[in-house]
């Protein structure tokens, strides 16, 4: 596993979208989801770099579709330290 990806979207309806399309356009594991707070959720994949790139654009794309797109990040190479939360 090289990187995180999240993505944080208002609403659950679109969060598990945005994780459905994740799956289906790359070879990555959803790791989990947070409640951010107001609505938000947040999906976290993990798995190459290359694959959680195209996840989180996949996952922007289908949830902006159907709700806002708080925010997206990915994280490369994450510490040692990060990995221990999933």
């Amino acid at each position: 596993m090289d990187a995180y990806g999240y993505i944080e979207v208002v609403g659950l309806v679109p969060a598990i979208a945005a994780a459905d399309a994740a799956l289906k356009a790359a070879n990555v594991e959803v790791v989990g989801k947070e409640n951010t707070g107001k609505a938000m959720i947040a999906v976290i994949v993990k798995g190459e770099i290359g694959s959680v790139r195209s996840a989180v654009a996949a996952a922007e794309e289908e949830a902006a579709r159907l709700s806002t797109v708080v925010n997206t990040n990915i994280i490369a190479r994450p510490d040692e330290a990060l990995k221990a939360l999933y």
